[in-house]
């Protein structure tokens, strides 16, 4: 302690405060986890995980919900957001994130048509079991989305959110069933 009274304060005063991020950090391999053992549900709750964070940080007028419900229509913009972050913080990140969220939307809608068709065609009923192998490519799609997220975070690995938690065991483990069954239902069929 100082024995002037009148002298400046010698901690500083300003305090601090790190600004929200603005976007939802999971670790690519916990994505792909879980989009693939809820069949495709979770990437409805990271999108509106992500654009809430968005509000949130930004205090854009936007509705998360509803882009998290229409998500194939927001994840070009999603992106964008995440690139431009990148690019204001002045960090290299070079990836087409353009190119990455078109192949998720034609997925998307690829895999909705050929159900469609599926359900209609008795003929085209064997590939209803190829329909399966697109929710892991979506995941796998979205993962590598999810790096330059985390990269606009300050994360690039995840590493915030990449433990399971007890509420993510409790949708992976009747996913896990469900995958096993329609797995063996797959099998049976095509045996």
């Amino acid at each position: 302690m100082s024995e002037n009274v009148y002298a400046p304060p010698l901690s500083p005063l300003e305090r601090v405060v790190e600004q929200p991020h603005g976007f939802y950090v999971v670790s690519p391999a916990k994505l792909m986890t879980l989009a693939t053992l809820t069949f495709g549900l979770y990437f409805y709750y990271w999108s509106y995980k992500n654009w809430s964070l968005y509000k949130r940080a930004t205090q854009a007028d936007i509705w998360p919900w509803a882009r998290g419900v229409l998500c194939i229509f927001f994840i070009h913009q999603l992106y964008r957001r995440a690139n431009e972050k990148i690019r204001g913080s002045g960090r290299p990140f070079d990836w087409d994130f353009e190119q990455w969220a078109t192949v998720f939307v034609v997925l998307t809608v690829g895999a909705n048509l050929l159900d469609a068709v599926v359900k209609r065609v008795d003929g085209l009923a064997f590939l209803g079991g190829w329909l399966l192998l697109m929710i892991p490519l979506r995941a796998f799609v979205v993962s590598k989305g999810q790096s330059m997220i985390n990269f606009a975070a300050n994360d690039p690995e995840g590493l915030s959110n990449s433990r399971f938690s007890a509420l993510n065991y409790l949708f992976m483990v009747p996913g896990a069933l469900l995958w096993a069954l329609a797995l063996f239902g797959v099998w049976v069929i095509h045996r």
